[in-house]
């Protein structure tokens, strides 16, 4: 079964699916998880009365047609739109190339992003930058970024899953990737940061917002007991109510993407609300794991379970990464 900001804002201080034509048309309606009101908790919709198993063959099977999808169609933002929170950038943020295309060729389930900027008048914010970066399906980062975070010592001079674009009128950035794996410590998540102006790679850069975008257990469930490449690896062994980055969140909705099943592809979409004032102060994340504290940002050691790294491999990225 499947499972479920603007001109006034001012500088701050992270393969084939089933042929698409007739099948989009059967996509069922949703109702994207705002930043602003407070949907269902899991939400997946899928094609027809099925979900269709989900493919590999990364984004070669992500059609025009998939992209052309607008899940926000169908909900309008309630006039009280809710900041979306600041997260840790983590040790794994390093230069992201703009592109829509985020893979460089990697394999896994694919995956289109439908990220919505909105502030907190509930009104559009075109032309910004939104940045993400994540994982490739075995938990591992790219580029010259803390030794935790790779994988593989070869990963090091690559970039894939990491891109920036900006917002188009309706304040929405796209981008085509491949569903993130798993690593110790951590429920499968995406970073995102929202700048204004040019792009600039500095983790210290000023930024509207930097957080993170999670997905449901039971979607995590499913993917990695049924999808190719992925149920190799096994279930993940941290959930939303132990995370370390929005595991004290009362209301997870916010910080979880709203899915839905094309055939195969997956459309993860989420609306995040950011200042309309660069005077107003952000909200923090509340993760299980204070700021500081071991294995977290700036924290001494490696937190208790993680595994060691295999031979040839690099040690995985620490917790809040």
């Amino acid at each position: 079964m499947p499972y479920s900001s603007s001109d006034s804002f001012l500088p701050l201080t992270r393969r084939h699916w089933l042929q698409h034509s007739g099948a989009v048309l059967g996509v069922l309606p949703v109702i994207p998880l705002l930043g602003c009101a407070a949907p269902a908790a899991e939400s997946v919709r899928s094609v027809g009365k099925a979900a269709a198993p989900w493919l590999s063959g990364g984004t070669a099977a992500i059609t025009a047609a998939v992209r052309g999808i607008n899940p926000f169609a169908s909900a309008g933002l309630a006039g009280s739109c809710r900041l979306t929170c600041e997260a840790t950038i983590g040790p794994c943020h390093t230069l992201s190339p703009e592109r829509m295309d985020v893979s460089d060729g990697w394999d896994g389930l694919p995956l289109h992003m439908q990220i919505r900027v909105v502030n907190e008048r509930c009104e559009p914010v075109p032309g910004t930058i939104v940045e993400i970066w994540h994982t490739n399906h075995t938990g591992g980062y790219s580029g010259q970024i803390h030794r935790m975070c790779n994988n593989d010592a070869a990963d090091v001079n690559k970039q894939f899953f990491r891109g920036y674009q900006r917002t188009d009128g309706n304040g929405v950035a796209r981008f085509d990737s491949c569903y993130p794996g798993w690593y110790r410590g951590r429920a499968v998540h995406v970073h995102f940061r929202i700048l204004q102006g040019s792009y600039d790679l500095a983790d210290s850069a000023a930024s509207w917002l930097t957080s993170q975008l999670l997905f449901s257990d039971a979607l995590n469930s499913e993917i990695f007991a049924q999808a190719p490449l992925y149920r190799d690896k096994g279930q993940p062994d941290t959930r939303l109510d132990v995370d370390n980055v929005v595991g004290q969140e009362p209301d997870k909705t916010p910080y979880v993407f709203d899915v839905q099943n094309l055939g195969g592809v997956m459309l993860a979409s989420k609306t995040v609300v950011v200042r309309s004032d660069s005077a107003d102060k952000l909200c923090q994340v509340k993760g299980s794991m204070p700021p500081g504290g071991p294995g977290g940002p700036g924290g001494p050691g490696r937190p208790g379970g993680m595994r060691p790294p295999r031979p040839g491999m690099m040690p995985p990225p620490p917790p809040g990464t």
